[in-house]
Order: structure tokens, then C-alpha cells, then sequence
């Protein structure tokens, strides 16, 4: 297992991903409820895939943000969000300090939990010379074969989004030297093995913080 690929980064339920590395610190939808380990110190970046409740808690936002952080969420998110420093639309790229980011497409091809006209997003950022692909709430779909990465956090629950297998595909496309599950619970846990078991690479089933 590569551990240094897989150094700093806390998987707290759900999509909820921190990532701390060079000093600098990002969550991807923060949902760590009553952690105190997870709002130790303020985050210098927030990435917002979608507005679903697990996804989008204006609490845990609140409790991590400065006046320093930069928030990015889905141009469709404004109504929800008024304040964020950049909104993307799937394809968009952005360009900070230190911080290289494109936004990608997130959606359902066959459920209606995540329709693919409402623009929501998963995310692929360097940090450190370590490409992260956070791939928000998905099936598997073709854009994937677009994205390289190192690490790929692939949700794999079975009903919202992938299951077990069709994250392994996800994995393949994207060309992830590590992949870790998220989205899976223990109701859900053969999901990620079987994510596990379909794959030649490394996969890293994380215990959930808080």
C-alpha cells in the first residue's frame, strides 16, 4: 500500500473527505457533525459537490470557514449558497495559488437522485504533486475516461450512486494508483469490498472518523 499517497487525508461519513498536505488543508463536502477532530483548524479550501443535505452542511461550513477559506460550489448551488468565492459549471477550470482545479460532471444515468442537468460536480485538484479525484455523487460515466489521477475517492453505496463493480470501472477509467471508498456504510460494506476484490491497484477502505 503507498501509504504517502494516502498521507493526510480523514474520510468522515458519507462523501465527507479532508485532505491536509504542504500545509494546506481541504475538505470535500464537510459533514463531520459533532468531530471535534475534524474543525481543528480553520480549512483554506471547501469544495461543495452538491446541495443534499449530507453534502452541503451550512453548519460544518460555518464552523471551518475564515475569512481566509475559499469556498467553490456548482453554479447551481447560488441560491443556496450567496457567499461562496467561486461557483463552476462541469468542464470549468480553476486556477489559484497553489491549487489547480477542474470541475467534472456528477450524475445519475439511470436514478433520479442526481440529475445530470442540475450541474453538479465532482472535482480533480492537486495538492503537493498528488492529483486527487473526488468524484462526487455518480454512477459511472464517460467523462471519467478524461480524468488522471493518483488517488480517486469513488462513492460506492449501490442505490444513490455506484456500486462496488461499477466503481472498479471508474477506477480503471480514470487510471487511480489508489482508490478509497466512500459513500459505504455498514449496510453497504460488500459494496466497497467488491470494489476491492474486482481490483489489481490498491484500495484503501478507510475507518470512518467521528
Amino acid at each position: 500500500m503507498p501509504h504517502q499517497l494516502l498521507s493526510g487525508i480523514t474520510w468522515f461519513r458519507g462523501s465527507s473527505i479532508r485532505i491536509r498536505r504542504d500545509g494546506v488543508e481541504v475538505h470535500v463536502d464537510p459533514y463531520g457533525g459533532d468531530d471535534a477532530a475534524s474543525h481543528d483548524r480553520p480549512a483554506d479550501f471547501i469544495l461543495l459537490t452538491h446541495p443534499h443535505y449530507d453534502n452541503f452542511s451550512e453548519e460544518d461550513i460555518d464552523r471551518l470557514r475564515s475569512s481566509e477559506t475559499v469556498v467553490i460550489a456548482p453554479a447551481s448551488m447560488k441560491k443556496q449558497l450567496t457567499d461562496a468565492d467561486h461557483f463552476l459549471r462541469p468542464g470549468d477550470v480553476l486556477q489559484l495559488k497553489d491549487f489547480d482545479l477542474l470541475a467534472m460532471p456528477a450524475y445519475n444515468v439511470d436514478k433520479r437522485y442526481h440529475p445530470a442537468e442540475a450541474g453538479w460536480l465532482g472535482y480533480v485538484f492537486t495538492l503537493g504533486g498528488v492529483t486527487y479525484y473526488h468524484a462526487g455523487d455518480t454512477d459511472l460515466i464517460d467523462a471519467m475516461m478524461s480524468v488522471r489521477c493518483d488517488v480517486a475517492f469513488l462513492p460506492v453505496d449501490g442505490h444513490y450512486t455506484m456500486n462496488g463493480a461499477e466503481a472498479a470501472r471508474a477506477a480503471e477509467l480514470c487510471g487511480a494508483e489508489v482508490v478509497v471508498p466512500i459513500r459505504w456504510s455498514e449496510s453497504t460494506a460488500e459494496e466497497a469490498h467488491a470494489l476491492a476484490e474486482s481490483l489489481s491497484i490498491d484500495v484503501a477502505l478507510l475507518e470512518r472518523a467521528g
